[in-house]
């Protein structure tokens, strides 16, 4: 599990993330969505856990017991209710991004970050090749690395970029931009992989296409994400979990459902007064 635990974070006066504490990854494939209004400390969040940004208290974690109790774990994280043993968890809360990385804790940014002139087999061909600390070896590896072009060809089938594979990056549909950006992240070997708004920017018709592939892979390799999202339609019919955040304090946490039961929330994240 990646837990952040009593997390604190100040920018000047704005408290940012004011004692969170929440885990993440019940079940192998879980969709954590993030949600609350602007400023509510979701990005700030992401960014406490990828590395981004240090805490000014509090510790990530990353958690190995299947016994652990939830309820009891996103409690109010002291040491006197600390669920789990102590052996179990490795605090990376000092780690850089790049070594949370190997961690098995990997980011996606809101805006695609490609390399714009090479072609989508050579974006993905580079993340593998990075994965697997071949990445000096740049030239000659279609004959030389038989197992990093297999693993390209498959990320290229699972993400539905097969018919793109040797368009450069620059001149993909948006759409498709952000899936080959997401399968980038995925030839990382992520066990924990954090998604800004990934359907940001991307028109009506290719929202669901991006989404629903995301969900489909994420569940099959086992793969927890943990996204933040504004559209609640895609919340609630992705989501297995919500966690919402207001003025950077955990407001709640539950089902889809709450979307529509939580009245408080309703109002926050809507403006629908009850």
């Amino acid at each position: 599990m990646l837990v952040a635990r009593n997390l604190r974070k100040s920018f000047g006066e704005v408290q940012a993330t004011d004692d969170v504490t929440v885990a993440f990854g019940r079940d192998p494939g879980e969709m954590v969505f993030v949600v609350g209004p602007n400023g509510a400390g979701k990005t700030t969040l992401v960014n406490l856990l990828t590395g981004r940004l240090a805490p000014d208290a509090g510790q990530v974690l990353l958690v190995d017991d299947a016994d652990v109790e939830w309820d009891a774990l996103e409690g109010d994280g002291s040491d006197a209710t600390r669920p789990w043993d102590a052996g179990a968890e490795r605090d990376i809360t000092d780690l850089t991004p790049e070594r949370r990385v190997h961690a098995g804790v990997v980011r996606s940014f809101q805006v695609v970050k490609l390399f714009e002139e090479m072609t989508a087999r050579e974006n993905l061909r580079t993340a593998v090749l990075s994965e697997r600390g071949l990445l000096s070896s740049a030239t000659g590896l279609r004959d030389g690395y038989p197992e990093v072009e297999a693993a390209v060809e498959d990320l290229l089938e699972r993400f539905r970029l097969g018919d793109r594979a040797d368009d450069v990056a620059e001149e993909l549909p948006h759409g498709d931009r952000k899936l080959l950006d997401v399968a980038m992240s995925f030839a990382l070997d992520p066990e924990y992989l954090l998604l800004d708004e990934p359907t940001s920017g991307v028109s009506t018709g290719e929202t669901e296409l991006v989404i629903e592939t995301i969900a489909d892979v994420s569940r099959e390799e086992g793969v927890t994400t943990i996204t933040i999202e504004h559209d609640m339609d895609i919340v609630s019919g992705y989501a297995d979990r919500v966690v919402a955040l207001h003025q950077g304090r955990v407001h709640g946490r539950g089902p889809p459902e709450m979307l529509e039961t939580d009245d408080e929330l309703r109002r926050l994240l809507l403006g629908v007064e009850t």
